[in-house]
């Protein structure tokens, strides 16, 4: 029975490379049929090992790799006009606008974090989780502070379980045929989960509406033409909508959602994982804490120009995305073969970009695996392909918000470590993949005032 199998095995093996000659070198444990499913069931409690080790296999393998298990991923046609249509709401001028407002956002995170300061260690997730929901809900969707219980809460909770339902499917690949999928509890919660938050956004877009045509605004290319104040992504979403019908209200739920769980989600991981490091490091922090109150002098906020000048801030934030790489793998459907010079990627399938591998290249230097902000300061000492780095992804789906994220990073950090000492942990966290890499347990970290 053994030799039968064994022999029914080869010959499904040697079928399939002589219909597949050019396809990439496989990751271990790739069986007939299944593929790589019983590989993977080994970490359905810690999917971020499984990944890791396919990453870490590819870049030992000459960087490309196969990992047969299947794949459902949902094509947007619509793209490339929204995202054109989008470009507005992110450009320079606008961003510009938003520093007053993430300055006081960063304050009243300072002043939180202030009242429990030498009080003993705390998570720092449900602090900078308010901060930046606060931030977005002010930038992006125009809530004033007494309609942020629209989003704070509810919503947060609900990207919270949704993402885990993503993750839960994505190791488990007999979840992936949709006529098996939609027949579970999980496929169910996911859909109440879905109408919760579009509930929920719509409440936003509608108030949002009423008060923009009540106050007969006017939006210019995400500017108030009248005072010059900011005015939120939603607003320039409503004015193509309803001046142009350029957008459904669907389409308007779709990008705010993208837009408010890329800023939840993802800047406030990032965030914390430099707290953790600038404890971790206090030779680092204290360099930052002496540039920062070089820039700040005897202001109380800062300027776009402030934050140009926050050189050793911007090396460490780099550093961080590196080395942690928040989001370590980026997926994209292949609609037309890739023809490589040992390798065709076969139109179709699904080619995943290891983040992770590139920011730990052997291009980086043999210091590859150390945190060293300094690298940055020198340009001579980066590798030469500037694609080694991308942690906003890459090519023309790259995160449009990335200027926006930097800009609120190094604002909430300045203004933190000016007031307050750092300390905590990062050499033994132990690291889950939701989407984003996210600390196992509880990040703690302890404040002290700065005299």
């Amino acid at each position: 029975m053994l030799v039968v199998l064994f022999g029914v095995t080869a010959v499904l093996l040697w079928y399939w490379w002589k219909r597949h000659p050019r396809s990439p070198p496989s990751f271990p444990g790739e069986l007939p049929i299944i593929g790589h499913v019983f590989a993977m069931l080994g970490y359905r409690n810690d999917i971020w090992t499984f990944i890791k080790r396919v990453c870490d296999y590819s870049l030992e393998n000459g960087g490309l790799i196969r990992l047969n298990v299947g794949s459902h991923i949902i094509y947007a046609t619509t793209w490339k006009t929204h995202r054109k249509l989008l470009h507005p709401a992110f450009n320079q001028q606008v961003l510009n606008t938003f520093i007053n407002e993430m300055n006081v956002q960063a304050r009243n995170l300072v002043s939180q974090l202030t009242a429990v300061a030498q009080s003993g260690s705390v998570d720092i997730h449900q602090f900078v989780i308010k901060y930046v929901l606060r931030i977005v809900c002010r930038t992006s969707l125009g809530l004033e502070a007494k309609d942020q219980n629209i989003i704070d809460n509810n919503y947060a909770n609900a990207i919270q379980e949704i993402l885990k339902i993503f993750c839960y499917r994505g190791i488990h690949p007999w979840l992936y045929p949709p006529f098996i999928y939609k027949r579970t509890a999980w496929k169910k919660k996911e859909d109440d989960l879905i109408r919760d938050l579009k509930n929920m956004i719509n409440t936003v877009i509608q108030k949002r509406r009423f008060d923009l045509k009540a106050n007969n605004f006017v939006t210019n290319n995400g500017v108030d033409s009248i005072t010059g104040r900011f005015k939120p992504v939603l607003d320039l979403l409503l004015h193509l909508a309803d001046g142009e019908h350029a957008f459904t209200d669907d389409e308007i739920k779709e990008h705010l959602d993208t837009i408010v769980i890329a800023s939840y989600d993802t800047t406030s991981t990032v965030l914390q994982t430099i707290l953790l490091v600038l404890g971790t490091y206090p030779e680092v922090q204290e360099r930052v804490y002496n540039e920062v109150q070089e820039v700040f002098q005897n202001s109380e906020d800062l300027s776009m120009l402030d934050l140009s000048k926050l050189v050793y801030l911007e090396a460490v934030i780099k550093e961080v995305l590196r080395v942690y790489s928040t989001v370590p793998i980026v997926s994209r459907k292949l609609d037309t073969d890739i023809v490589l010079p040992n390798y065709t990627l076969r139109a179709g399938s699904t080619c995943i970009l290891s983040i992770y591998g590139l920011h730990h290249h052997s291009s980086w230097g043999p210091d590859v695996k150390e945190f060293k902000p300094e690298r940055w300061l020198n340009p001579d000492t980066l590798p030469t392909n500037p694609n080694v780095y991308v942690p906003f992804s890459i090519g023309k789906r790259n995160c449009i918000g990335k200027q926006y994220a930097m800009m609120s990073l190094k604002t909430s950090l300045a203004h933190i470590v000016r007031k307050l000492h750092v300390s905590g942990d990062i050499s033994n966290m132990k690291w889950k993949y939701e989407l984003v890499l996210k600390p196992a347990k509880p990040a703690l970290i302890e404040f002290t005032i700065r005299s």
